[in-house]
């Protein structure tokens, strides 16, 4: 048994009804119709609306006429825009759509909320309660419509409304709703991130049922994941919630001991069982008849209870019994307990093969809502990122206009800025002329350390030719002699020449001219991923380098420096190196997932990473460089130089 999201959003709806106040709570429906046509034929529509709405509300909630009430709050659109009564109209969306809930319309409850909403959004009025409780709304219709990802984001918007109205009972109800809606999609973490808010809220007593169905909800997450003290301790904290005796919080106690019976049922606390049990028999009466959705968490009590005390007969005809009903619904998770219920009822009368066959679909079951918890909690990752972008577009436009008055003012100043412009014309010239010869001073610096490198380079390529044509070549010769001879031992031969191989990759790559900068990097990648554990991957989107040769190995040893900092540094699982083209420039890119740093922290602390290295070769060869990083969230490095001109 859990509290279930359609569980849930009758709560809702009975906190909105007991929110409204009503101008006539005695008026009969009689009444209500006679006032309502009176005031159409006076064509007095805000006294129409008044009445409309009293009336949609007492077929709503008290004679639960729920069809009845669709059609009768339907009549009344074609007069909705005659209405001044701002919120009068608001409550008339909020019934309408309700209405349209309970009538099982729900594709139609949530065009009319959209309707509302964007009625709201006219009014500006950020306070009114019909507005944060349209998209709470609106979150459990798309939800019962399987649009997980649109609903979380009306949960979320709902959420910025009630906080900003300061209504913390509807706004806790809110992160309620969205555990909820997580839980139901198996993505128990961020589940437990809106359960944390309401746990953390003081006074507890004040928010009691909100606070025992959110460790009711704790509880089942915990049963799912098969966390038995984490059930136990959520049930308990349920227990000793203090509520407030209303129609919500009895709702909430009989659902807390219908669980409480469950839970120490299964876990063989028959005692506690049993005493909980009779107390929800005393409480519960004829409250089920209210509020019918209380029958499924009554009659998953009654066969626990029965199963406990040993009344198998009447423990399998009541798991039967429910096991019909919930197949009803796409209630996947009382489904699963369901199963488990009466794989344990067989499993205790003997009847073997049954009790298989009923554990198995539990674990079927189980098993599919696992594999599908991975592609909804990616699909609410993605509606984060949307968000985000949207969120991004209009800070930028918010820029923008403060750009634009930026300029008006600048505008009035131009004869004041005229003035400091020709004094700065003047300074600017000394400075110029101070600026050109640090020029020349830099680039002949600039130009004797080109040569300096590129005299090592040939240093290096001549030393790896020798040692991998001469020496190694050597080697080579002496093993095959040796290999004439059984007793003579190749194998230290063979690390001999291996790491003079090593040496002269490592001095100058041999190859690096016949297979070109793109080729070599592939290689380098390769080698990487073969021998680390860390997951190397390359995306190569240029095929023609138009970079001249003298440039390539420059952008090869840094490509290097940046490999082997991943290696010592990073303890990254990851790392993905890119390498694309604009029209005018070439971006290699080094990115991994590791610890990161702070770029901006202690040139000590650059120079111990090598960083000090790749940005004096960088200058050399006039590329660009961009080192990007951030404590837990990895490194990005990236290399930009211009394509050589024709």
């Amino acid at each position: 048994m859990k509290i279930n999201k359609r569980t849930l959003f009758l709560l809702f709806a009975l906190l909105f009804h007991n929110a409204q106040t009503l101008v006539s709570q005695t008026l009969t429906r009689d009444q209500l119709e006679l006032q309502y046509e009176e005031a159409i034929n006076e064509k007095n529509y805000n006294k129409a609306l008044i009445a409309i709405n009293q009336l949609g509300e007492l077929l709503i909630y008290d004679e639960i006429k729920h069809q009845e009430s669709y059609n009768f709050l339907k009549r009344f659109i074609p007069y909705l825009p005659y209405c001044t009564q701002d919120k009068e109209c608001a409550k008339f969306y909020i019934n309408y759509a309700e209405a349209a809930t309970y009538a099982q319309d729900y594709r139609g409850s949530i065009s009319i909320l959209k309707e509302g909403i964007q009625y709201m959004e006219k009014l500006q009025d950020s306070t009114l309660y019909e507005y944060g409780y349209a998209y709470l709304k609106a979150a459990e219709n798309t939800n019962k419509l399987n649009r997980f990802t649109e609903s979380a984001t009306y949960f979320q918007k709902a959420e910025k409304l009630f906080n900003h109205q300061q209504d913390t009972l509807m706004l806790l109800w809110t992160k309620s709703g969205l555990s909820t809606l997580f839980s139901s999609y198996a993505i128990y973490d961020k589940a437990a991130e809106e359960r944390e808010f309401i746990f953390q809220t003081q006074p507890q007593e004040k928010y009691g049922q909100v606070v025992a169905i959110a460790h009711l909800r704790a509880a089942s997450d915990a049963f799912f994941q098969n966390q038995t003290e984490q059930e136990l301790y959520h049930i308990e904290q349920a227990l000793q919630v203090k509520v407030n005796q209303t129609d919500i919080q009895e709702i909430v106690q009989l659902l807390t001991l219908s669980y409480a019976t469950a839970v120490y049922a299964k876990y063989q606390q028959k005692e506690k069982a049993n005493y909980y049990f009779k107390e929800l028999n005393e409480k519960i009466g004829n409250r089920s008849q209210k509020a019918p959705f209380l029958n499924s968490y009554f009659d998953f009590a009654k066969s626990r209870h029965a199963l406990v005390n040993e009344n198998y007969e009447e423990a399998g005809r009541y798991a039967k019994e429910l096991l019909a009903n919930i197949k009803k619904t796409d209630d996947w998770q009382n489904l699963i307990r369901a199963y488990l219920l009466l794989a344990n009822t067989y499993e205790e009368t003997g009847e073997n093969p049954k009790a298989l066959h009923y554990f198995k679909q539990y674990v079927h079951i189980k098993d599919s809502v696992s594999e599908a918890a991975s592609r909804k909690k990616f699909a609410y990752v993605q509606t984060e990122f949307e968000t985000e972008k949207k969120d991004l577009e209009i800070r930028q436009q918010n820029q923008a206009i403060q750009l634009l008055q930026a300029k008006n003012r600048i505008d009035n100043q131009r004869f004041l800025l005229a003035v400091v412009i020709a004094v700065c014309v003047f300074v600017s010239i000394y400075f110029w002329r101070q600026r050109l010869f640090s020029i020349r001073k830099g680039k002949l610096q600039k130009e004797f350390a080109q040569n300096l490198i590129r005299h090592l380079e040939d240093e290096r390529k001549r030393i790896a030719r020798e040692l991998h044509d001469s020496i190694g070549q050597n080697l080579l010769l002496i093993k095959n002699s040796l290999l004439a001879y059984p007793q003579s031992n190749p194998a230290l031969i063979d690390q001999s020449i291996q790491e003079v191989r090593s040496m002269s990759q490592s001095l100058h790559p041999f190859q690096f001219e016949q297979l070109g900068l793109l080729t070599s990097i592939r290689h380098t990648v390769e080698n990487f991923h073969k021998n680390s554990v860390i997951f190397y991957t390359e995306d190569i989107q240029v095929k023609n380098l138009e970079i001249d040769k003298e440039k390539e190995i420059f952008i090869y040893r840094m490509f290097q420096e940046c490999l082997a900092n991943v290696e010592k540094h990073s303890q990254a699982k990851a790392c993905q190196i890119q390498v694309k083209e604009t029209a005018t420039q070439f971006i290699f890119s080094i990115k991994d997932n590791g610890k990161g740093f702070v770029v901006e922290e202690k040139a000590k602390a650059l120079q111990s990473l090598g960083l000090k290295n790749l940005m004096e070769r960088a200058q050399l060869i006039g590329a660009e460089l961009k080192i990007k990083s951030q404590e837990g969230k990895g490194t990005r490095i990236t290399i930009i130089i211009s394509k050589k001109k024709n």
